[in-house]
């Protein structure tokens, strides 16, 4: 029986269950909001950026986590790229998962901006 009364105690501290509450349909709406603005913004940073070159990089984006997808031209602008997903409100973590071109190592970012909020 005592057993039970540990599971029980696990079950209601989430180790069980995933570790994270459930998210209520608001929630959920707002992080998919959220995730939503994060990746136009990106997007439209990667495509102001003449380094990086329009239509290259495929922007995910999960609970604030930015995953880039696709080429770099040179590592200039693989970090060029990075820089302005770092620089985004509200990104958690960028996670690269860019293939390098060979390409300048160093190039004129312009990352240092704020879009207005769409």
């Amino acid at each position: 029986m005592a057993g039970a009364g540990v599971l029980a105690a696990l079950g209601a501290c989430g180790v069980l269950g995933g570790g994270r509450p459930a998210e209520t349909p608001q929630q959920a709406a707002a992080r998919e909001e959220a995730d939503a603005r994060i990746r136009r913004e990106v997007e439209a940073r990667l495509a102001a950026e003449p380094a990086v070159g329009a239509g290259r990089i495929r922007v995910d984006v999960v609970r604030g986590e930015v995953r880039l997808h696709g080429t770099a031209p040179g590592f200039g602008a693989l970090r060029c790229a990075i820089r302005n997903a770092e620089l985004t409100p509200g990104v958690q973590l960028v996670i690269d998962f860019l293939v390098l071109e060979p390409g300048p190592s160093t190039v004129r970012c312009i990352a240092p901006r704020v879009f207005p909020a769409s």
